[in-house]
């Protein structure tokens, strides 16, 4: 399955998720409610058992930048600052509508891992590395519109459940130019569907 987060689909999670279905709690978050706020410690790990979290940093004018998601079954924690170094967060994970998480203390699972799995975490770094290296340079060298239309190619999904703000912030641009690009893929798709 095409996700999102592509580097959850080339390590083994199932380590980590197997862990924390045997000793993780339900916990509901309603929509805007916190796992971790920007400037603090994140210390839990979970799986997103519905609805969907979002990665936010505040910008210089006090305006949120979503800077990830994590939806149904990936991992929901702030694994660089928190999971890896034990240091306060550079974005705060915000529930995008009410959801459901299944969690466990980042220091249990730490210890777990360290204890049974200790490749887990250089498998695990190397593919995030990767992964945002390659958000990186999309930045950098693709325009709004292919960037917009390589997500909703690959996660159709996505496009549906997010709201044009969580879009827009997400790919770097205002609102107005999201519109933009998306009245400008209708008109093409209806002319091409005329034809």
């Amino acid at each position: 399955m095409t996700r999102l987060n592509d580097f959850m689909t080339r390590i083994d999670l199932s380590v980590l998720n197997d862990y924390i279905a045997d000793n993780g709690k339900n916990v509901v978050y309603a929509k805007g409610e916190s796992v971790v706020q920007q400037g603090c410690l994140c210390r839990y790990v979970g799986i997103v058992k519905t609805g969907y979290f979002k990665y936010v940093a505040l910008n210089s004018k006090g305006d949120e930048v979503v800077t990830g998601f994590s939806f149904g079954d990936d991992v929901v924690t702030d694994y660089v600052r928190g999971f890896l170094f034990n240091q306060t967060s550079l974005t705060s994970i915000v529930a995008g509508c009410n959801a459901e998480i299944l969690q466990v203390s980042v220091e249990e699972v730490r210890r777990f891992l360290m204890e049974r799995h200790p490749g887990f975490f250089a498998d695990a770094s190397s593919n995030l590395l990767q992964e945002a290296y390659r958000r990186y340079l999309d930045m950098l060298v693709k325009t709004p519109t292919e960037r917009f239309q390589e997500l909703s190619t690959r996660y159709p999904g996505v496009i549906k459940n997010l709201s044009i703000q969580e879009i827009a912030s997400y790919l770097g641009i205002s609102r107005r130019q999201l519109h933009r690009i998306r009245e400008t893929e209708s008109s093409v798709t209806s002319k091409m569907v005329d034809i």
